[in-house]
């Protein structure tokens, strides 16, 4: 049986994400990382969702037994597509390094870390099973704006991630 290894991707993208740009803001200003959207009554910006949109085989290998680090079993190349939402209201500001992000300055500031941090995943830290990351692309962000009726500052990014699905292992 196979690990729970879109799980264990989940909550290290989750875990890093929050560690490497809340490690650089201002005391007390925290980004929120969420695996699904909170309920409106819950929601505190800055707001990042990291959401599975997707998943599958990417690639069968040829054979049912294959070398995986030494040790045979069975596996293949295993695709997950992940949706990334960035929002952020009109009064929320940071500090990063004594300069204020409030606003599309913010919103921009968060678009560049989190896609930094997301390629930037050490998975030896996050993982909680032997894990093996072939490859990842954050593909593009997407419906950047505001809406304004509601005051919030959003984007949204197209992540995908490829890995090694060892099987009886």
């Amino acid at each position: 049986m196979a690990k729970d290894y879109l799980n264990v991707i989940e909550r290290a993208l989750m875990m890093a994400i929050s560690d490497k740009i809340n490690s650089v803001t201002g005391s007390g200003e925290n980004v929120f990382v969420h695996g699904q959207f909170p309920e409106t009554e819950d929601m505190k910006f800055p707001l990042v969702v990291v959401q599975m949109m997707a998943s599958g085989f990417d690639e069968k290998y040829f054979g049912d037994s294959i070398t995986f680090g030494g040790s045979s079993t069975t596996g293949e190349a295993y695709g997950v597509s992940y949706t990334i939402h960035l929002i952020t209201d009109r009064e929320t500001n940071f500090t990063v390094s004594g300069v204020p992000y409030k606003q599309r300055r913010l919103l921009n500031w968060l678009m560049l870390n989190v896609a930094n941090c997301i390629m930037e995943v050490d998975w030896n830290v996050y993982e909680e099973e032997d894990l093996e990351v072939l490859e990842r692309h954050l593909i593009q962000w997407r419906d950047i704006g505001y809406i304004d009726e509601l005051q919030w500052y959003g984007a949204t990014a197209d992540f995908i991630l490829h890995f090694l699905n060892k099987r009886g292992a």
